[in-house]
């Protein structure tokens, strides 16, 4: 091998429909971060290039911009014609029939030629669904892709299972962020190539992010004071929050709650706050950097309908704050000890019942957030399992 083999990088190309707030785009970077850069040459294809996360891509990734034919591949039909957006409703009805017909093949390779200019080692599918076709029928010489949510309980591809199964004949691996979403992926798709690889963790962020100024730099440490990060969309079901929420104040447990996020939902849960004279729900807005404020706070709380791998639950234990979740995909593989949090029943009851028994004792809860002051998330073996595939 010569020197110049020696040394040349391995191509990796890494394929997102968008970088908008959400657990995709920053597992996507943290990945990219942990990548080393003397070893890789890491490219970033936007297929619509937009999203505040953008923000954060890591230094030396080069941003690739998708062609206007992907305008609209992140945006709901739904939504588009709510909007009455007639240029991305366009864009988006051409797709669909591009994917319906099957000609989306085709299309891809067209597009794929005038947005990449290079054949990668590898190219992975940062989010399953749209990305794994687009994947699929590149012509890199290994294909990956990663799946982020639980397939049993919401199939992303339900409308189009035919064109899916045909895609991932072509993928040489898959890759789930639980063991709970990699059995529901085989089940769903009858494929055997799922393995499951945590996420990994910015550590570095979330230690910076607590010592920065919080947000709740008047909070009241005689109360009990929860917190949520949250995408307000129908998924993560803050809605079910605020019910919880007013139920255990009605109960007679006094309690503030804080919500950092924003999303579709926003308006819908500002007038549930109003309607329901909410008045220990507090909305922060959204926030790139809420480990401090989540530090400040008791407990925080997950009341999603479903994920793969809720990164922000190891995120709060990073910053020293046990967690309550719904029975989710994922958590049993991260609320492991007594002192991390509580794994409640994923229902409005569930919910209720459990913020009510976590809240009961503010003792119990300072007590749980010394215990997390030891824990330790294992980026470095996690990060040896992805450079093994790619």
């Amino acid at each position: 091998m010569t020197d110049q083999n020696k040394h040349k990088k391995r191509k990796i190309l890494f394929v997102n429909d968008e970088m908008e707030m959400g657990g995709v785009a920053r597992v996507l970077n943290t990945l990219m971060k942990n990548l080393d850069q003397e070893v890789y040459q890491i490219d970033l294809l936007v297929l619509h290039k937009t999203g505040t996360l953008l923000q954060d891509v890591p230094d030396g990734v080069h941003i690739i911009e998708g062609t206007p034919f992907f305008n609209a591949v992140d945006s709901p039909l739904k939504e588009l014609l709510k909007k009455g957006d007639l240029s991305h409703l366009f864009s988006k009805v051409r797709l669909l029939l591009y994917m319906k017909t099957g000609l989306i093949r085709r299309k891809i390779l067209k597009e794929r030629k005038k947005m990449l200019k290079e054949v990668y080692d590898v190219e992975m599918a940062a989010k399953e669904g749209f990305c794994t076709i687009f994947t699929a029928y590149g012509n890199s010489q290994r294909k990956v892709n990663w799946v982020l949510t639980d397939y049993s309980v919401c199939n992303y591809s339900a409308n189009h299972m035919r064109l899916v199964k045909s895609a991932l004949q072509r993928i040489d691996l898959n890759i789930a962020d639980s063991a709970e979403a990699t059995e529901a992926y085989k089940k769903v798709f009858g494929i055997k190539n799922v393995i499951t690889i945590h996420n990994l963790m910015n550590t570095e962020k979330v230690e910076k992010g607590m010592e920065m100024t919080k947000d709740l730099a008047n909070i009241d440490p005689k109360k009990i004071n929860i917190i949520s990060v949250i995408r307000f969309h129908p998924q993560k079901a803050a809605d079910r929050l605020l019910l919880a929420h007013q139920y255990v104040i009605n109960q007679g447990i006094d309690h503030e709650l804080y919500l950092i996020g924003g999303g579709e939902q926003e308006e819908m849960l500002l007038k549930m706050q109003k309607d329901l004279k909410l008045t220990h729900v507090h909305f922060l807005g959204f926030k790139t950097n809420p480990y401090a404020d989540i530090r400040a706070c008791d407990l925080f709380v997950l009341p999603s309908l479903y994920e793969g791998f809720a990164t922000v639950i190891n995120e709060s234990f990073i910053a020293g704050t046990p967690v309550l979740s719904t029975d989710v995909a994922g958590v049993h593989e991260q609320i492991t000890a007594p002192h991390y949090g509580w794994i409640v029943e994923n229902s409005q009851e569930g919910l209720n019942q459990g913020l009510l028994k976590a809240l009961s004792s503010k003792e119990e809860l300072q007590k749980m957030k010394q215990q997390l002051q030891r824990y330790y998330y294992p980026n470095d073996e996690i990060i040896r399992k992805f450079t093994e595939v790619l």
